[in-house]
């Protein structure tokens, strides 16, 4: 459990979940609500279709992890409150889940990618640190970085 939590929040929202055949990762795009700077986080394969098929809100036979996990939170009635991306060491982003049950709130530590997972299926509010602003981009410069071609066609 994490106990440290930053004062200075910027709430984003989850823009998108999209795959990157080249590295095998997925490119999640965090936005901010009021400036429209973006910050991207790579993840895994995995964690990344979790995000995308949450944002979809896509049906699937069985509880995959992450609605387990919202289930399993329901039933025993907490609720999150919100999920916070905290800070950037080492290319390693890092995140925390805040949720209250019994009138106690608890920031319980995890990775932004299983976070995101949890928030878009919970609709709660997500935020960034300021602490990692520089590390968002305007939208725009985003778009141009995306349109550049990656090796030198002949």
């Amino acid at each position: 459990m994490v106990t440290d939590m930053p004062d200075d929040l910027i709430e984003v929202f989850v823009k998108e979940s999209a795959p990157d055949y080249g590295s095998g990762q997925y490119k999640v795009v965090l936005q901010d609500k009021q400036t429209n700077k973006i910050l991207s986080i790579w993840v895994g394969h995995f964690e990344g279709s979790a995000i995308a098929l949450g944002l979809e809100e896509a049906w699937t036979p069985r509880p995959m992890t992450h609605d387990l996990i919202a289930s399993m939170l329901t039933a025993l009635g907490a609720r999150v409150l919100r999920v916070v991306v905290t800070d950037l060491k080492e290319n390693t982003f890092f995140a925390v889940i805040c949720i209250e049950h019994n009138n106690t709130v608890m920031n319980i530590d995890s990775r932004p990618s299983d976070a995101l997972a949890l928030a878009v299926r919970l609709k709660c509010p997500v935020y960034v640190s300021s602490r990692i602003t520089d590390k968002m981009a305007d939208e725009i410069d985003d778009l141009f970085e995306r349109l550049q071609p990656r090796t030198t066609i002949h």
